[in-house]
């Protein structure tokens, strides 16, 4: 082991904690503890370190050079931004033809978070900046004082200290250095084992091609411009780097070993003959001075955009590429975490997908940083070249490396989207999904009647509800057979959704058999009324006109006003385009007066009542219906028009699934809203047992566990240890010899 080198060592350890998680799987998750401190160790002398070589090199810098180190920096950034902007339009021709709605996300009714890029850039308070860890600010302020000192007669006497103090920052940091082995080591185990595949197999086609994105710029964009421009070769980059490269892919952060990356490209530069030390002395202006700006591992993980888009069913127009690539030069200077969402926002992107960004981190995090830091050392031999004076310009190369580039670019695209068009064969859609959900309730006995009738059993003199559901031991739960994701029939025509599981739930701590109840559109005043049914458990808004006339249970839900309509239909997307509409008309289902709050903001528009929400799929059914009618509610029935239909986001949301051509959409500038309660039988007795019911299952989870499923479409599962070599390849077979051996004894 003592003759192997550093980068050999660090890659066995990546490949032996891999081997380690999958063999051992959860059982070494407590390994990452390791690797967090090994990552702390690396960290706490990088940003001191920046800090004071900025001071000390940018003191002791000529204004000329400066600005010409600022000017060409400033050219090949924008250089490599560009090539990133045109991949990143480039690459999503990788995706296939795909066809899947969307669940309701929470963030729907959540307002966005504006950026604050006072904080990020601006050290108002420079310690805090330094205790919060935030770099850009960090560098700014050791710009500025490096500036001040600059100018000073007597500077030595404090550049010389600082010096000395930057040096043994970088003593400490190669003595951490030497333990990089053990820690990616931990790193590797510690993430593997707590690897969910399951989650991964979904995002393929992200993490392919941002895969190849990286592949393209580390293994053969970014070389070639430094061959084409610089005299430094390719081989001997890779040579010196490789270690820093696994290490930075090991803990998926730069930062870390910032300093040993410093002193990799200064390698670099003295394995040229001509080199010299003021170039040296230059990589610790320019590397830090560069490190706040985007790099194209961050720019490229914006592919993300429109990979949501294409997952969701979504897929981004030509129109649509300006606000993207400006919304994704923007959103670079923050971290993906923060500035994802941002573009998702902007460009009507269902937000739900950002979970499975948050996913995918486990692994784009490591891959990133490494395209991360060969941009960061393009960026930096570039500037030198320029700065010194060697820049070049290889005629014949370039020539050549633009056909190698393109050709290995048009055959990745077109090879990807095959392989994705092959794969994605076996993901299911989000209908399939929801198909596939099971009730988590206890399964209880039941019957579903044909139609609405009352209750056989009437109540006896004195009797309350509950008692008589008690002596029937059958309780009737009213329903709708179209109300997704509340009520419905699911492929197998089995009665499933949010509130059938509720009521499968209800009568097990009943424990009674069920009977369920359709409701007839506009009739459930009527039906409870004349005891149709015990409850309702479909998603009934709350409403003064209910309130008087049926009893209703404590809320249990809120739920937020929003729009259904066609993904081609834009001017839904904000306030200010449908508020500018002469006139437009929006479906609803019973309730008018919801209808009539949502069109107080825009009065040019117009409402028509529909029966039920796949009459709002099919206009000409609702037009041989009122066909005899002349005008209802001012609007002339031979030029009715419906632009989109009002209801819950929830329900909206689980619409397209089934119709991906549709989307959700909330034009008002804020949310409307409103709470779904259960219609009850009038019975105090019965009512109390409800209210006391809805608090109990609340505060045991259930609720929350049943809408997770439901809402927003995550399958549920009992938590199962995840998969290792260990737990499901070798015990089994153990267990399996066990028992064949006490056969033969037997």
């Amino acid at each position: 082991m003592k003759n192997l080198s550093l980068s050999t060592k660090v890659l066995l350890g990546v490949l032996l904690g891999t081997l380690t998680g999958l063999f051992f799987g959860e059982d070494v998750a407590w390994m990452g503890i390791i690797g967090d401190i090994f990552i702390g160790l690396l960290q706490m002398t990088v940003l001191p370190y920046i800090m004071f070589s900025l001071i000390v090199n940018i003191g002791r810098l000529s204004l000329d050079t400066g600005k010409k180190i600022i000017r060409y920096g400033l050219i090949f950034l924008f250089l490599l931004l560009s090539l990133g902007l045109v991949y990143l339009i480039i690459l999503p021709f990788s995706f296939p033809s795909w066809s899947s709605g969307n669940f309701y996300s929470s963030e729907f009714v959540q307002p966005s978070v504006p950026f604050d890029f006072v904080k990020l850039y601006i050290p108002a308070n420079p310690f805090e900046s330094m205790s919060d860890n935030v770099v850009p600010a960090v560098v700014l302020f050791s710009i500025f004082i490096g500036l001040g000192v600059m100018k000073l007669p007597n500077k030595e006497a404090l550049l010389q200290p600082l010096d000395v103090l930057t040096d043994g920052l970088n003593q400490v940091n190669k003595m951490i250095i030497k333990i990089t082995p053990l820690g990616v080591f931990s790193i590797a185990a510690g993430v593997v084992s707590t690897l969910s595949w399951s989650d991964l197999s979904r995002l393929q086609g992200y993490l392919l091609v941002y895969l190849l994105a990286v592949i393209l710029f580390t293994f053969l964009i970014l070389p070639s411009l430094i061959s084409i421009f610089t005299p430094y070769s390719a081989k001997t980059i890779f040579k010196i780097t490789r270690s820093t490269l696994i290490t930075i892919f090991a803990t998926g952060k730069i930062i870390v070993v910032y300093p040993q990356l410093i002193e990799n490209i200064k390698e670099i530069i003295r394995a040229d003959e001509n080199s010299n030390e003021e170039n040296q002395d230059r990589v610790d202006i320019i590397m830090p001075l560069a490190y706040p700006f985007p790099n194209l591992g961050t720019f490229m993980i914006f592919i993300f955009v429109p990979f949501a888009a294409w997952f969701t069913g979504k897929s981004m127009e030509l129109s649509d590429y300006p606000v993207f690539l400006s919304s994704t030069f923007l959103s670079s200077f923050v971290a993906p975490i923060t500035g994802l969402p941002f573009s998702l926002d902007l460009l009507k992107i269902p937000k739900e997908t950002f979970q499975l960004f948050v996913v995918s981190t486990v692994l784009t995090d490591r891959i990133r940083v490494v395209l991360g830091a060969f941009h960061l050392i393009a960026l930096t031999l570039l500037t030198i070249a320029a700065s010194g004076g060697f820049l070049q310009f290889k005629k014949r190369k370039i020539a050549r490396s633009l056909i190698v580039i393109g050709i290995s670019t048009l055959l990745s695209v077109i090879g990807l989207r095959y392989v994705l068009e092959t794969s994605m064969k076996n993901i299911p859609t989000n209908l399939e999904i929801v198909n596939s959900f099971k009730l988590i309730s206890p399964q209880q006995e039941f019957v579903l009647l044909d139609r609405s009738k009352r209750n056989p059993n009437p109540k006896w003199r004195g009797e309350n509800t509950l008692s008589r559901i008690k002596r029937r031991k059958k309780l009737r739960v009213g329903y709708y057979e179209d109300a997704r994701p509340f009520t419905f029939f699911n492929r197998d025509s089995v009665l499933v959704g949010y509130g059938i599981d509720l009521a499968h739930q209800l009568a097990s701590d009943l424990e009674v058999k069920l009977e369920f109840v359709p409701i007839n559109p506009g009739k459930l005043i009527e039906g409870m009324n004349k005891d149709h049914y015990d409850i309702v458990m479909s998603d009934i808004f709350l409403s003064s006109r209910y309130a008087e006339d049926i009893e209703l249970s404590k809320p249990y839900l809120n739920v937020s006003l929003a729009l259904l309509t066609k993904q081609d239909n834009k001017i839904f997307n904000s306030f200010e385009t449908a508020s500018k509409l002469d006139t437009f008309t929006i479906s609803y289902i019973e309730r008018k007066d919801i209808a009539n709050e949502f069109l107080s903001y825009f009065p040019e528009g117009g409402a028509y009542p529909v029966p039920d929400i796949k009459s709002y799929f099919e206009l000409d059914k609702i037009k041989e219906k009122v066909k005899d009618t002349v005008q209802l509610d001012s609007i002339r029935v031979d030029s009715i028009k419906i632009d989109a239909h009002l209801t819950s986001a929830e329900r909206a949301a689980s619409m397209t699934v089934i119709n991906p051509e549709y989307k959700v959409v909330n034009p008002l500038p804020y949310h409307i809203n409103n709470a779904l309660v259960f219609p009850v039988a009038k019975d105090n007795v019965w009512k109390g047992y409800i209210d006391k019911w809805i608090d109990f299952r609340e505060k045991d989870g259930t609720f929350d566990k049943i809408y997770d499923q439901w809402i927003l479409g995550n399958p549920h599962q009992e938590k199962a240890k995840k998969w290792s070599i260990l737990d499901n390849v070798i015990m089994p077979r153990f267990s399996k010899k066990d028992t064949i051996s006490n056969d033969f004894v037997k």
